[in-house]
Order: structure tokens, then C-alpha cells, then sequence
């Protein structure tokens, strides 16, 4: 990380969904003393539960904005400018949290970094326009000008950039290619969501939405591009790489394909009793986000291949939701397989899940592993041809790291924690061109396709 910049002292937050009440706001507990919220804005149907959330846990912003529903979706910028220009306690704050729906994120963004104001906002960084993917990288492009014209510091919160897993993963990957001079030749992703949302749900659902043509790839999604277009990058050390013109394949599964595989009468015994209306809804619903999403993909430079990646991110996988009496963000699992492969040299396998909210809960440390498998003419002094790491390690090797603490939710605190002190949180909007460029591309594909590959 950079040198540290002046740390925050009056902020902005715009947004309080999930990420922030369940993340953020136990952060800006902890700077109560040095750090005052000036200004909430969100939608006027949240106020209630936003207000009582503040109050219960005693933090008192200096004054809220709760907005129209006309602003849910895609704000105008100048409108958004106007509303802010109003507000005299928008004029004295140094910074701003953007924690809203991804559909939303650039008006505010744009009017923060314009004025000069740090920026901390959660991945991605922004949603496609009508199932067109052409905006991503304009959009991206636009806010690193912008934020470069005014000398705004833009973060964004991506908490696998500072998970001690993989941030000992490619310490390892640095000294090994550094030593060698060998490439990653390949590199192959598995995440399940394990996020069960029932057809009826998905019409009116506003957190991860799929009604709007876009579903995994933005909200989990992204940090397992992000990791493939981050490794990716170490190649450029060893040789030429394209990276803004990735070439890619995919599948998607919706949710009216998903209903043909998995009809919901096979769901009658979770919830003791038929809906036969959920099929009908389910098959309305083509043009709906992705569920479940594979790709195949390559990174080369002119017509020479360099890299090749897959991913498979599914929501359709376990859950531990508890039919009928929830709603759809209760009960995920996730499961992660990341498999990275240097040549017949080097491979190395990252496997974590969250099983332990089925049994003990976070009362026990969470499953999570690294396994280096090293060539035995390629170790170097000292070191072992298979080398493991386990969550314990973790935290021996990290002692602020406590033992069940689970290691993303950690990171996106610390990412938080690095930038109001100043930092970059190891994450600025400037790396993540990459990052979007491969967002971009797979968007393309999938807004073309359903269940057959392209």
C-alpha cells in the first residue's frame, strides 16, 4: 500500500443496505471520537429502519436526505448535484462512503470525486445500462479522470485485495516468479452462492437484484474476475500481455431455465406445501439477471496465447435458508475453489467454504486452506515440495487476525479501517481497469445468451 493520505474526518455515507449495517457501521463505531458523519442519504422507504439501526447502535449523523423512488435507479447526475449543493453539511465533508445498489453508484461517485472528495465504494463499479455492457469501461474511465482532475482518493472495497489468504498467496507468487521467470499458465475458479430465491421473490427483490438483466457477476461475482484479472497481471513481469481484450465464452443460467432443471414442486418439502404459480412466474422471467454463470476465457498478446481461465459462479448450490419464514439474503454458503497453475511447476489450490453456519456457527474457525504444490527442482532453500496452510496458520501467521473471525468479512473491515486512516486499502480505482475490461467482456457474452454457449 501507498503512502498514507490525511485521514477522514467528516463523511458522507450514501447508502445504508446490508453492506453498511452489517459491515461498515461497526467501523465508524469505532471512530466516533475523530470522525463525524455529516450527511446519510438514501430512499425515503428505508428512513424508518435506517433511523432506528442509527439510533440503537448511537450514531447520530448531522443531518439525513431520504430521496424520491424516481433516484433507486440510475440518478441523474446533475439532479444529484442540485440535491447535494442544497445540503450546507455536503460542503465540510472530506469523504464518502458509496454503499448502494450498483445501478446507482456513478451519480454519487461522480459528484464526490468532482468536488474533490475521497471515495470509498463497494464493488462493482458500476451496473450495465439496458443489458449493455459499452458503459462499464466508459463509466470507469470517467470517474479515474475525474477523480485524477481533483486528486480524489478512490477506493474500491474488494476485501479479497487484503484477505491473508490471499495476500500470502501471491507474496509466494511474487518471490516464486520473480525466482524463476515462470508464467501462470492457467488459473480456474469455483464459487456457490448457496443464495435460494424463490421466482415470486425475484419481481419485487432490490438487494442483488435480478430484475434489472443482471444477476452474479456484480455482486459476488466480481471479486472472482478481479482475482483472475489480478493474477493475470503478474505475467506482465515475465512477458508481453494484453490484458484489456480478454477472450471469452460463456453459459448463463436465468431463472426461467433454471425452473426447467429444477421445478418448484421438487421445493414442496422444504416448504410443506405446492405453489404451482412459481414455475408460471419462473418461465416470465428470460430476461432476468444470471443466476448461474460459466466462462472459458484466454488472454494472449497479438495472436500468441498466455493465459487461459475459467469460472464457474453458481448460486444455485447449498443453502441454509429456512423456508417459509425468511427472506433470500438469510442462510448462504458459500463455497471457493481457486486452482492456479504454473506450467509442470508449480500449482496451487485456495479452498474455502462457510459449512460452519450449518453446525457451530462462528464459534468455530471457519474452513479454509492453501495447498502449494512445487516441482521438487523448483523449491527453493529450505522450502518443502508441498507446502499447507491452514486457518489456524493464518492467524499465527497475523496475530490481529482472531481465530474465527471469517477472513472476508475481516477484509472489507480492514479495507474500510485502511482508508479512513488515510490508506488505499491495497485497492484503487486505477487498478481495477483490468479488472472491468474482463467485467466488460463477459458482460457482452452473457447479455447475448441463455443456456447455450457463445
Amino acid at each position: 500500500m501507498k503512502t498514507k493520505h490525511k485521514p477522514v474526518r467528516k463523511l458522507i455515507v450514501f447508502g445504508c443496505g446490508p453492506h453498511f449495517l452489517n459491515r461498515y457501521l461497526d467501523v465508524l463505531l469505532e471512530y466516533r471520537d475523530t470522525i463525524e458523519v455529516m450527511l446519510i442519504v438514501d430512499l425515503k422507504c428505508r428512513e424508518m429502519k435506517i433511523r432506528c439501526a442509527l439510533d440503537e447502535k448511537g450514531l447520530k449523523p448531522r443531518a439525513y436526505l431520504f430521496l424520491d423512488e424516481q433516484y433507486r435507479n440510475y440518478p441523474d447526475s446533475d439532479e444529484i448535484h442540485r440535491l447535494l449543493s442544497a445540503i450546507p453539511e455536503s460542503h465540510q465533508a472530506d469523504a464518502v462512503i458509496v454503499s448502494t445498489e450498483p445501478k446507482a453508484h456513478k451519480a454519487y461517485a461522480l459528484w464526490a470525486a468532482t468536488n474533490g472528495l475521497n471515495v470509498f465504494m463497494d464493488k462493482p463499479i458500476t451496473a450495465p445500462y439496458s443489458s449493455n455492457a459499452e458503459n462499464l469501461m466508459t463509466d470507469f474511465a470517467e470517474l479515474l479522470a475525474t477523480s485524477k482532475k481533483t486528486n480524489s482518493r478512490f477506493v474500491i472495497s474488494c476485501e479479497r485485495r487484503m484477505q491473508f489468504g490471499y495476500r500470502y498467496v501471491e507474496k509466494f507468487l511474487t518471490e516464486f516468479m520473480n525466482s524463476f521467470q515462470i508464467p501462470i499458465t492457467s488459473m480456474h475458479v469455483h464459487f456457490g452462492g448457496g443464495w435460494w430465491v424463490i421466482p415470486s421473490e425475484m419481481l419485487n427483490l432490490e438487494n442483488h437484484p435480478l430484475k434489472y438483466g443482471y444477476g452474479v457477476l456484480f455482486y459476488s461475482g466480481y471479486h472472482y474476475l478481479d482475482l483472475v484479472a489480478r493474477f493475470a497481471l503478474y505475467n506482465k513481469t515475465i512477458q508481453d500481455i494484453d490484458l484489456l481484450k480478454p477472450h471469452v465464452k460463456t453459459m448463463v443460467v436465468r431463472p426461467n431455465a433454471l425452473a426447467e432443471a429444477l421445478p418448484f414442486t421438487i421445493y414442496s418439502h422444504a416448504l410443506k406445501k405446492e405453489d404451482k404459480s412459481q414455475d408460471q412466474i419462473a418461465h416470465q422471467l428470460s430476461d432476468y439477471g444470471e443466476l448461474d454463470f460459466s466462462v472459458i476465457g484466454n488472454y494472449s498478446k497479438g495472436i500468441q496465447h498466455r493465459m487461459s481461465f475459467s469460472m464457474d459462479l453458481m448460486e444455485t448450490t447449498l443453502s441454509g435458508r429456512i423456508m417459509p419464514n425468511s427472506i433470500p439474503s438469510d442462510g448462504r454458503i458459500r463455497q471457493e475453489i481457486v486452482n492456479i497453475h504454473l506450467g509442470h511447476f508449480c500449482s496451487i489450490s485456495i479452498v474455502s467454504n462457510s459449512f460452519r453456519k450449518l453446525t457451530e456457527g462462528n464459534t468455530i474457525p471457519e474452513d479454509f486452506s492453501i495447498t502449494i504444490a512445487t516441482h521438487p527442482m523448483f523449491t527453493r532453500r529450505g522450502e518443502q515440495a508441498v507446502l499447507r496452510i491452514d486457518r489456524k496458520d493464518l492467524s499465527q501467521l497475523n496475530p490481529s487476525l482472531p481465530l474465527c473471525a471469517g477472513l472476508n468479512v475481516y477484509a472489507r473491515k480492514e479495507q474500510l479501517r485502511d482508508f479512513l486512516s488515510g490508506g488505499d486499502a491495497n485497492s484503487e480505482l486505477s487498478t481495477h481497469e483490468n479488472s472491468v475490461a474482463l467485467l466488460a467482456a463477459v458482460y457482452e457474452q452473457v447479455s447475448k445468451t441463455n443456456t447455450v454457449p457463445q
